[in-house]
């Protein structure tokens, strides 16, 4: 109205009726208590109180769409918040190499990264108290989505010394006998170990479980110090064995082979930095398999 100055022309370019523009000029200077709009001849003025009003409206239009360039802007770059859990395994010896990987990538992303066991990740997880998990072991929950993302290996350790230290390959039947060292329950680790022995037909109560622990590491100082054998995943050996007194053994059985899962709350919509990282970890999963 202000640039046409006339009524008709305004209705026809926003295709209202005339009465429709009208009734919104009222509107307005019903809203303020002024008057807005004033004959000159055939043209229509806008007073002081309208050109005031037509200013600040300029601003509110050019701040809407700068409101939606930056939004597309955030979008584009990335930019956001992720809060991230993991199980030992992957938290220690995975995720923080490749955390910093991401983070180089996209440095708008904001990261967070809790370590707890398995089950735990699993359920905060399933409320959403999380957006991404990477576990070392899967639970049946209808609040949480998932994919297997790398391979791991489950290998027996041993104190430098043992008599099995020599070995390259192991039957677990042969270690039924030893002092035991396990994760703690709720361990993705523990779950799997389990796992392996019932593989063997070995039950809880057959072994002689010397003491349970809450962390790969402790299992690893407990070995090294001789108090007992182990069964923990490869990733947590690779460089601990060269700088510690304990020899990992692989173990001769198909069930000794596990899955890390990457998981997520099932719902319709996620943020563009969840499936950022999401995708993230499934290509990075693609060229370790593609490399071994």
């Amino acid at each position: 109205m202000v640039e046409t100055q006339n009524l008709s022309k305004t209705a026809d370019e926003f295709g209202i009726s005339q009465p429709a523009v009208t009734k919104q000029i009222q509107t307005l200077e019903d809203m303020y208590g002024v008057l807005l709009l004033e004959r000159s001849g055939r043209k229509l003025k806008t007073t002081e109180a309208g050109q005031t009003l037509y200013c600040y409206a300029r601003e509110i239009i050019k701040t809407v769409e700068k409101t939606g360039k930056a939004m597309e802007k955030v979008s584009e770059s990335q930019k956001g918040k992720l809060a991230l859990g993991a199980s030992t395994i992957p938290g220690q010896y995975i995720l923080p190499y490749l955390v910093k990987t991401f983070k180089d990538k996209y440095p708008d992303i904001s990261i967070s990264m809790e370590i707890s066991d398995t089950e735990k990740i699993f359920s905060r997880v399933a409320e959403r108290e999380l957006d991404v998990g990477v576990v070392g072991g899967w639970f049946n929950n209808r609040k949480v989505e998932g994919f297997q993302w790398l391979e791991d290996e489950l290998v027996l350790i041993v104190p430098e010394k043992h008599e099995f230290a020599g070995l390259s390959e192991i039957d677990i039947q042969k270690a039924v006998n030893e002092k035991w060292i396990f994760r703690e329950k709720g361990s993705g680790t523990r779950r799997a170990a389990e796992d392996l022995m019932a593989a063997y037909g070995i039950k809880k109560e057959d072994l002689n479980v010397y003491m349970e622990t809450g962390s790969t590491e402790a299992v690893l100082a407990t070995v090294e110090a001789g108090m007992g054998v182990s069964i923990v995943s490869s990733w947590a050996i690779k460089e601990a064995e060269s700088y510690r007194k304990i020899r990992s053994i692989k173990i001769s059985h198909p069930a000794a082979t596990r899955f890390i899962y990457v998981i997520y709350p099932r719902q319709k919509k996620q943020r563009k930095s969840v499936i950022t990282f999401l995708n993230f970890l499934r290509q990075n999963g693609k060229e370790r398999d593609s490399h071994e």
